[in-house]
C-alpha cells in the first residue's frame, strides 16, 4: 500500500495527507513553503495544519515572526490507528444499543401513509390520471348524476380513452341515476364491468378508486369545491380492496 493510501485509510483528508507527507519529506516548513511543495493553497494550509496538530501528527512553532510546521514521528500513526479502532468499536456498541429504536422508526416510515391533496379541476384530473400509472386493474365506487359537468365530460372522453389505451380494466359499483344506464351500456367498449346499487339506499357523495397500493377519493359534486386525495399505503389499499370485493360478491 502506498503512503498516500495508508493515510487516507486512517481518515485523513487528501489535503492532510499531502501536507503531512510533505513535512516528512522536506522537513519544517511555513504555510508559504507548503503551498510550493503541496497542492494546498497557502491560505488553507494553516487550517489543515491545525487539524493535523490536533491529531498529534505535527507540531506548530515559530521562527521569528513566521509560523512553521514540523512532522511528528510516523510511529504516532499507530496511535491514530488504535484510536480509530477504539472509536469504531464504541460506535458499533452504541449502534447495537440504539438499533432497535432505529428499526422502529424505519418500520413506522415504511407503513406511514403518504397522502397527497389536489384541488380544483386540474387537481381532480391529476388524481384520475394517477389511477392509470400503475397499469393495475381498477376497483371503483362511482356516482354519475351529481358530478360536476366539466369533470363528467372530461372523464367520459379524455380519461376513459387514456385508460383504454393503457389497457387498464375497471370493476365499478355504480349508484343508480340519470346517467347510469348510459354508463353501463358502454361497459364492454370501455373495458369495464359494472354492478348497480340503489342511489336511494346507498348515496355515494364521492368517488373511491382502488388501484395498486393506492386509494383515491374524489370529491366532484356539482356546485362544491373539487378535491382529489391520493392515499399511498399497501395496508390501506388492501383493506379497501377487501371491502370492495365483499360488497361486489354480495351484488
Amino acid at each position: 500500500m502506498k503512503p498516500e493510501e495508508l493515510l487516507l485509510s486512517l481518515n485523513l483528508s487528501a489535503d492532510q495527507t499531502d501536507i503531512y507527507l510533505s513535512l516528512l519529506r522536506h522537513g519544517r516548513q511555513s504555510a508559504g513553503g507548503l503551498a510550493k511543495t503541496t497542492k494546498v493553497k497557502r491560505t488553507y494550509a494553516y487550517s489543515v495544519c491545525q487539524d493535523l496538530a490536533k491529531l498529534g501528527l505535527i507540531k506548530i512553532g515559530t521562527e521569528g515572526k513566521t509560523t512553521v510546521f514540523t512532522a511528528n514521528p510516523p510511529d504516532l500513526l499507530l496511535d491514530l490507528s488504535e484510536q480509530i479502532q477504539l472509536k469504531a468499536k464504541a460506535a458499533k456498541t452504541n449502534l447495537e444499543n440504539i438499533l432497535p429504536d432505529l428499526q422502529s422508526l424505519y418500520r413506522l416510515t415504511e407503513t406511514r401513509p403518504v397522502v397527497s391533496y389536489y384541488e380544483g379541476l386540474a387537481g381532480v384530473k391529476k388524481t384520475y390520471l394517477d389511477t392509470i400509472k400503475t397499469g393495475r386493474p381498477i376497483l371503483s365506487i362511482v356516482e354519475t348524476h351529481k358530478v360536476d359537468q366539466s369533470i363528467y365530460n372530461w372523464v367520459t372522453t379524455d380519461y376513459v380513452k387514456a385508460r383504454i389505451k393503457a389497457g387498464v380494466p375497471v370493476r365499478a359499483i355504480v349508484a343508480s341515476g340519470e346517467r347510469t344506464k348510459t354508463y353501463t351500456k358502454l361497459d364492454e367498449a370501455e373495458l369495464r364491468e359494472s354492478r348497480v346499487v340503489s342511489d336511494a339506499r346507498f348515496p355515494f357523495e364521492n368517488e373511491i378508486i382502488i388501484y395498486g397500493d393506492k386509494v383515491s377519493l374524489i370529491k366532484h359534486k356539482a356546485g362544491e369545491k373539487l378535491l382529489g386525495i391520493i392515499i399511498d399505503n399497501p395496508g390501506i389499499a388492501a383493506t379497501f380492496r377487501s371491502w370492495f370485493e365483499l360488497t361486489w360478491s354480495a351484488l
